[in-house]
């Protein structure tokens, strides 16, 4: 998601996108996995998904979270990012995002965030160690917020070609998933994800034809090739449109870029041993990353931070 800062602007004017919704997506849509599915059935399941994503770069599965498991993390969201969530805060957190109607907002692996069935669904975690291995982490996670009025994003990838897209490496697999997790239902006019199905395979940034459209109901996610080219639809009609996303890494990938003021992923010792034994290695690489090593270090470092803020706010 920090590729957004770098993304081909001129894009996002040259698509325009067209009324569809997931018939348009048909070939791209899955159910999720069931408990009751056999084991003969699960890799049956996986197996199709995963040849779904090596053709198309992307899959939507619906009813992979259950929406109690949204309800709890939007109202937590709703009190820990109230300010990002208020469509009068024109300026907080724009880094990363061009259009002042957009936030792209850091989460911590606490609270209802930190449920196993939000960060790190069966489905999901089933097809990425299908595709990319057994030995993931969790590289980049946080909330994109969208409120009414803002424009598409810019048409970029979440990462880029390892070796600048030599032809050799088209056919190399994924080394890095993003997850897209609406924490409501999405309609047409609030700007659903877009993606262009293929273009994970190809150099050009400028895709051609319309793009594939994600119009899902809360629980139902996106899974996309971190090379295909995407981004956020145009929130029209409102309400506000949270997008919690959290990219899926081979352990040696660490996207750096856009990162130099906060760390990919939040997570302290303390909120690592909350977590379900089996599930800490998806972010025990990062603990690292929110650790200063001195009073001075850590001085500095939030000092600078408020200093930051400060002027942030003096300018809006």
């Amino acid at each position: 998601m920090a590729a957004v800062k770098r993304a081909a602007k001129a894009g996002a004017e040259k698509v325009g996108p067209e009324r569809v919704g997931l018939e348009r997506v048909g070939d791209v849509v899955r159910d999720a996995l069931r408990p009751d599915m056999t084991p003969s059935e699960q890799a049956a399941w996986v197996e199709d998904a995963a040849s779904c994503v090596r053709r198309n770069g992307g899959i939507v599965l619906r009813d992979a979270i259950p929406k109690s498991v949204l309800d709890a993390v939007l109202e937590d969201f709703k009190v820990r990012h109230d300010v990002h969530m208020a469509p009068g805060q024109k300026k907080l957190y724009r880094r990363f995002q061009s259009d002042p109607l957009r936030a792209q907002v850091p989460i911590a692996i606490d609270g209802p965030a930190a449920n196993p069935a939000f960060f790190a669904p069966p489905s999901v975690t089933a097809l990425a160690r299908k595709l990319m291995g057994e030995d993931l982490i969790i590289g980049e996670m946080g909330v994109v917020i969208s409120h009414a009025g803002a424009g598409p994003q810019e048409i970029h990838r979440d990462s880029h070609f390892l070796f600048g897209g030599i032809d050799t490496e088209m056919d190399l697999p994924p080394f890095a998933m993003t997850l897209l997790v609406p924490l409501l239902d999405v309609t047409e006019g609030m700007g659903p994800t877009e993606f262009w199905p293929g273009t994970h395979l190809i150099r050009d940034e400028t895709p051609e034809g319309p793009p594939q459209r994600a119009v899902v109901s809360a629980g139902s996610v996106t899974f996309i090739d971190s090379r295909v080219l995407h981004r956020g639809g145009a929130n029209v009609t409102g309400p506000v449109r949270p997008t919690a996303y959290f990219s899926f890494h081979r352990p040696w990938y660490v996207e750096k870029f856009g990162y130099e003021e906060k760390p990919q992923v939040r997570v302290t010792p303390a909120m690592l041993q909350r977590l379900p034994e089996a599930y800490r290695p998806l972010f025990s690489w990062a603990l690292h990353l929110n650790r200063t090593d001195s009073v001075q270090e850590f001085v500095y470092r939030w000092t600078g931070r408020i200093r930051r803020r400060l002027l942030k706010l003096k300018g809006a």
